[in-house]
């Protein structure tokens, strides 16, 4: 399986609000503006056409959008609530996170840009199999490095944060939250 390196950074000037970020103003549906509780973080929206030339094995679609949420409701057992959306969605929701007092800081966009890289590699990407030798039947969709850069999401552990899904298979539906302590 050919993994995808994931380099993150803050954007300068104007950009695009639907480009594949961590953290931030998600661009949503708008009938999906109801389906959040206040115990909801946005962690991720990938624009899946950004990776589709990675993406060789076809994991996942190539058009649309997958969001990553995160239930924070019992401190560190996040649920994971993952969405697909085949569209170009329009609704930016600013300050997403401010409701959850413990996640407020985490109102900036991260910007994601891809490249291949080493299926054990360490940092921020999809794919592959966990850096720490973590071991477990599912596959790996996307590995998050807190050391990678200063977004100060789980940066207490010394480890990493694994979103797996189930082999042979989109799983899109099914994700779940692994925090891998080192």
């Amino acid at each position: 399986m050919r993994a995808i390196g994931i380099k993150i950074h803050k954007p300068e000037g104007e950009y695009d609000l639907g480009a594949s970020k961590f953290f931030g103003a998600p661009v949503l549906p708008a009938e999906w503006l109801n389906r959040f509780s206040d115990d909801v973080i946005f962690f991720a929206q990938l624009r899946l056409a950004d990776i589709a030339e990675l993406d060789t094995e076809n994991r996942l679609p190539h058009t649309g959008y997958l969001y990553l949420f995160l239930d924070v409701e019992m401190m560190y057992e996040y649920s994971v609530m993952a969405y697909y959306y085949d569209g170009e969605p329009y609704v930016v929701v600013d300050d997403f996170n401010e409701t959850e007092p413990r996640f407020a800081h985490l109102n900036e966009d991260w910007l994601m840009s891809f490249e291949p890289a080493d299926d054990a590699a360490d940092g921020i990407r999809l794919f592959g199999i966990p850096s720490s030798g973590y071991e477990t039947d599912e596959e790996l969709l996307l590995q998050f490095d807190p050391m990678a850069a200063d977004t100060r999401f789980l940066d207490n552990i010394d480890g990493y944060a694994y979103f797996f899904f189930e082999k042979d298979g989109r799983g899109i539906d099914d994700i779940k939250l692994v925090i891998d302590r080192s």
